[in-house]
């Protein structure tokens, strides 16, 4: 008899909401997107600054930032597997320790190896990590309104270039560059003991099924725990499968223009080619956040979707 009543204690949700808890999930799940992608977006704002104090050449600084953001692409999949195996709770504690870590130690960096060892490959693992939490907390929490969960957290990516660069900038004008990178470690170790008390990885966890699951929750807790751990032999023939389709490939490619232009060439150095144009940092930095934000506005459907980029609608009509 005690062990049924224990049972029962563990699966409780940790707070009380008067809500889904699912969509406790996906506040905490893009709070730590919006942190990853403001880290993924410094350096930006971060050029000028290193240009003048340690005299390095902008393709030198850039060298860090490519790296990064070459990692953060290929560390998405890895990160995916890592969310099915061990959940989402400790793969998001395991990056953001890494992101504050990270960040903590390129303040006292004093040669260029540095910087590209610490920002271009520690931070840029580590932020790689998140992207595929959206589709995952989605399919877990989800079967009603998952479209929406996804694109709460997709757009995560967009928010946090519109809140951090401004920001970041508006700090480093004032304070200078180490005092905007410690705002960044301190957002990351405060949002670390919510994610500890209050994120859960599977809706069993708190005693739940799947928001519109109805009678099909207790089927898809089975499929979600065997996506963790239980069916690694389908998981790889699945993507062995993926890798033959043509929407795969002509998805990837189109992403792929996209985050070369959009996030390698615009994303990283418009600011200080604005700046030398004569304008403000600030405002430079406020231009390039609301373009990452609108690049947010979608129109969400099997065969259009309105992106920053004309190649992303004809892939998604093209793929069957």
């Amino acid at each position: 008899m005690p062990e049924p009543q224990k049972i029962a204690r563990q699966a409780r949700a940790p707070i009380s909401v008067p809500f889904f808890y699912g969509w406790v999930v996906v506040a905490l799940s893009f709070l730590a997107c919006l942190v990853a992608a403001g880290i993924r977006s410094a350096p930006a704002v971060l050029i000028h600054p290193l240009e003048a104090e340690f005299g390095w050449s902008r393709a030198a600084v850039a060298s860090a930032a490519s790296l990064n953001l070459l990692l953060f692409g290929l560390a998405a999949p890895f990160g995916g597997w890592l969310i099915d195996r061990y959940g989402a709770r400790r793969v998001i504690l395991a990056c953001l320790a890494l992101v504050a870590g990270g960040v903590t130690t390129v303040l006292f960096v004093r040669e260029l190896w540095q910087l590209i060892l610490v920002w271009g490959v520690l931070i840029g693992i580590a932020t790689g990590l998140t992207p595929p939490l959206g589709a995952s907390v989605a399919s877990r929490w989800f079967v009603a309104r998952r479209g929406i969960a996804v694109g709460i957290l997709t757009n995560a990516n967009a928010a946090g270039q519109v809140i951090f660069l401004p920001l970041l900038m508006a700090i480093i004008v004032a304070s200078g560059w180490r005092t905007a990178l410690l705002l960044m470690v301190a957002v990351s170790l405060i949002l670390m003991p919510f994610i500890v008390l209050w994120l859960r990885d599977d809706p069993s966890d708190v005693g739940l099924e799947p928001y519109g699951s109805g009678k099909e929750g207790r089927a898809g807790e089975s499929r979600d725990a065997a996506a963790r751990g239980g069916s690694s032999r389908a998981s790889v023939s699945s993507v062995s499968t993926v890798f033959k389709t043509r929407s795969f490939w002509l998805l990837s490619g189109c992403f792929f223009v996209c985050g070369v232009t959009a996030n390698g060439l615009i994303g990283t150095h418009l600011i200080p080619h604005a700046i030398e144009r004569g304008i403000p940092q600030v405002t430079a930095a406020a231009v390039v956040g609301v373009m990452g934000g609108m690049s947010s506005m979608r129109f969400e459907g099997h065969r259009c979707s309105f992106c920053r980029s004309l190649p992303m609608p004809a892939a998604f009509w093209f793929s069957p």
